[in-house]
């Protein structure tokens, strides 16, 4: 039989492997979330741990906007995303039709101009064609269609 002592200095002893073992989960908790830009459109997402060791993932233009809706959804919130109207926003993103909505399935469109490249080439585009481009006056040299006209 065991007396209350034993019993008392087993549970203290549990209790000391339970703090070692949370304190061991701490050592890998994130302390810090760092997003930058990592060139080309992609956006790097770092986590710096207790320790400083960091870990990282560069995340397509998509995979960013799937993320900024997980993060809305867990707060059960819905969020409108559209492109700013500034400088930072180096692409433009075509308007979606109602055969894009029921084609992509919730999943944000090909920006134009990565559609316009594919559609025309790329090899020496100038600014002018590039204003050409968005403004659909632009002939695809192979077909001799016109592009959005």
């Amino acid at each position: 039989m065991t007396t209350k002592k034993e019993i008392a200095e087993r549970r203290a002893l549990i209790e000391e492997e339970r703090q070692l073992k949370r304190d061991a989960h701490n050592d890998d908790r994130a302390q810090s979330l760092t997003i930058g830009s990592c060139g080309g459109g992609t956006t790097e997402i770092s986590m710096r741990g207790v320790y400083g060791q960091y870990l990282w993932n560069a995340y397509q233009p998509v995979e960013v906007i799937e993320l900024i809706n997980q993060l809305s959804a867990a707060i059960g919130c819905h969020i409108h995303i559209q492109p700013r109207e500034d400088f930072s926003s180096w692409r433009t993103w075509r308007e979606m039709t109602e055969d894009d909505k029921k084609h992509l399935n919730g999943f944000p469109p090909f920006s134009e101009f990565v559609e316009q490249k594919r559609i025309n080439g790329t090899q020496h585009v100038t600014l002018n064609d590039l204003q050409k481009l968005f403004m659909g006056k632009i002939k695809n040299v192979e077909t001799k269609e016109n592009i959005d006209e």
